[in-house]
C-alpha cells in the first residue's frame, strides 16, 4: 500500500483513509514516528491502555495459571521463568 501526502505549512500530514483503516487508527489517536537506519520514517500506532487491558482479559479467559502464579506481575513471572529455566 503506497500513498502520497503533502506536508502543510504547519508541518502536518494527512494519512490516507485506507492506511488509517488498515492500521486501525482513530481521530485523536497518538502515534510515534521515528527515522530508521535507512532514513525511512516508521510509525508505531501502539494501542491504548484500555485496549491492552481488554485484549489481555480476552486472552486470559482461555488460560489457567497455577495458583502460585496468579496475581504476579509480568516482571515477577519473567524472574520465575528465568530462575526455573537456569535450574534445568
Amino acid at each position: 500500500m503506497k500513498y502520497d501526502t503533502t506536508i502543510t505549512s504547519k508541518g502536518t500530514i494527512t494519512i490516507a483513509a485506507p492506511i488509517r483503516k488498515a492500521l486501525g487508527l482513530r481521530p485523536g489517536q497518538k502515534v510515534r514516528l521515528f527515522v530508521n537506519t535507512n532514513n525511512n520514517v516508521e510509525m508505531d500506532a501502539g494501542i491504548s491502555v484500555a485496549e491492552f487491558q481488554t485484549r489481555r482479559d480476552e486472552l486470559l479467559k482461555n488460560v489457567t495459571l497455577p495458583k502460585k502464579l496468579k496475581g504476579l506481575t509480568a516482571r515477577e513471572l519473567r524472574d520465575i521463568a528465568a530462575r526455573e529455566g537456569r535450574g534445568k
